[in-house]
């Protein structure tokens, strides 16, 4: 019995002295590490950027270790609380064109990071039945044109369409659930509707329905969307903003992700069903960003 007991003692004191070591090493972050782990994200309620925001809070989150604040408001005040430093990143700019005015008017305080999708695409839709083909064949017609919120950068886009061709219909603010239901309600009766759009969009993938042509080019045709961020934000959340830089989809992936996330009754089912298709996508964006395991010395 003597030596079992010399041995509990021996592993005793090891396990304590372990227990020393381990404390040591494993002290809890000060307040300010704490707080570099925290980054905010603005949003629009338009599809894409709710989509491709709940996905990167999620990675954020569950990949990386961070804690992630979300706030809706309008594109005007994402730019503002930008700038002002009330917010970290916006992952749903549409640059160089659709939302220059904000972009170019707090440009010392904000910056691009990457693009998170190329060759996204606004101008005036309808459905695949309609009889327009082109922007100028509304001319002398007195269709509605259903809009979105009135600071979009698209909805300048279509004043100044509208104004260059010589086209008298009325433009109607509203939101972008408000026009994609009046479009599914249209398809449905097979009515003419003409509407703001863009591409990704979950419509394009749900619905027949086409970009009207523009013969003089008034909407722009070399738009990315980028991700943007504050400039200190951008340098006190390195590892954050090494993830955005990866964070690139392609025309297939955005258009699922938005439409699994507009058909999920959670949208955070949508986020996770496409992660899970995804993963190889997504490992490729966090490998070797996730925080760094404390070791016993």
């Amino acid at each position: 019995m003597k030596p079992i007991s010399k041995n509990i003692t021996i592993w005793v004191t090891i396990i304590a002295l372990t227990g020393m070591v381990v404390s040591c090493n494993y002290s809890k972050p000060s307040q300010q590490d704490a707080e570099k782990r925290i980054v905010k994200l603005n949003y629009t309620d338009w599809t894409e950027s709710v989509a491709i925001t709940m996905l990167a809070a999620t990675v954020l989150e569950e990949k990386m270790g961070y804690k992630v604040e979300l706030k809706l408001t309008d594109v005007e005040s994402v730019y503002q609380e930008l700038a002002l430093k009330q917010a970290d990143f916006f992952a749903d700019a549409w640059l160089p064109h659709t939302q220059r005015q904000y972009f170019e008017k707090h440009k010392d305080d904000i910056d691009t990071i990457s693009v998170v999708f190329r060759n996204s695409k606004t101008g005036l839709v309808v459905p695949e039945y309609s009889k327009y083909f082109s922007i100028p064949d509304l001319v002398g017609d007195s269709i509605q044109i259903i809009g979105i919120d009135e600071g979009a950068g698209i909805m300048t886009s279509t004043r100044n369409a509208l104004a260059h061709y010589g086209i008298d219909s009325k433009l109607f603010t509203s939101s972008d659930d408000q026009m994609t239901f009046q479009m599914a309600d249209s398809i449905r009766r097979r009515k003419e509707i003409v509407v703001t759009g863009w591409e990704p969009h979950w419509i394009f993938n749900r619905y027949a329905v086409r970009f009207l042509e523009d013969p003089d080019n008034i909407f722009p045709d070399d738009e990315h969307i980028y991700i943007v961020g504050n400039k200190e934000s951008i340098k006190e959340h390195p590892h954050a903003t090494d993830f955005f830089q990866r964070m690139q989809l392609t025309d297939k992936q955005f258009n699922n992700l938005i439409d699994q996330v507009k058909m999920a009754t959670n949208p955070l089912n949508g986020i996770h069903q496409w992660m899970e298709k995804n993963k190889f996508v997504v490992n490729k964006w966090v490998k070797d960003l996730q925080p760094e395991r404390l070791k016993v010395m």
